[in-house]
């Protein structure tokens, strides 16, 4: 089983140019990481998670590298700050369903089963999602990551939350939250990680 793609095989599966793939990983799009002598190689979850996100047909040789992923659920407002937090999320590795507060949140919990649900908190109790999700048998063990103020982090681990990320998330810091909250033996804990974000807004 091949584990690594060169940047000419992962063109030759997406079904692109060479320089396309090139831009898309210097954009960030495809996770890629550089050999000793400075050749880029894709893994084949990412190159896998990539393609599921596109919607991009898994070729046979692919197939096994998705089922086995994580799933992780986004509940936010239609907007690009859910488009970024899913975009992150399926660079990761994991596979990533997107849904709007509300109803369409619950439907969507039940449908896909998730691992994980990243929430964009609306307040530091983390509203009535939040509070649905910790009432329904059947999601309250499910690992549930907010983004919101750094500030809300001690509240929003009383609430139920797994984690508690300082929006805009750092580099790095939402996966990480997530990939903790995936691991740890009590996914509801009172207890927070506030990833406080190293960029700082600008007045």
């Amino acid at each position: 089983m091949q584990s690594f793609y060169t940047t000419f095989e992962a063109a030759r599966l997406l079904g692109v140019s060479l320089p396309t793939v090139v831009n898309w990983i210097k954009a960030r799009r495809i996770k890629a990481h550089r050999t000793p002598g400075g050749h880029r190689r894709i893994a084949r979850e990412d190159l896998a998670a990539f393609m599921v996100h596109q919607g991009i047909p898994l070729p046979p040789e692919l197939s096994d590298a998705a089922s086995a992923r994580r799933k992780v659920l986004v509940v936010a407002e239609a907007g690009p700050a859910r488009e970024g937090t899913a975009r992150r999320l399926a660079g990761a590795g994991y596979d990533v369903e997107q849904a709007t507060p509300g109803f369409a949140a619950g439907a969507a919990a039940a449908r896909y089963a998730p691992d994980a649900i990243v929430l964009h908190a609306p307040g530091p109790d983390g509203g009535e999602v939040l509070r649905g999700i910790r009432a329904d048998r059947e999601l309250a063990g499910v690992a549930v990551v907010a983004i919101g103020l750094a500030s809300w982090a001690e509240s929003l681990a009383g609430a139920g939350c797994a984690a508690a990320v300082a929006a805009p998330p750092a580099e790095g810091a939402l996966e990480a939250a997530v990939a903790a909250a995936l691991r740890a033996d009590g996914p509801h804990a009172p207890t927070a990680t506030a990833a406080r974000s190293a960029h700082r807004r600008r007045p």
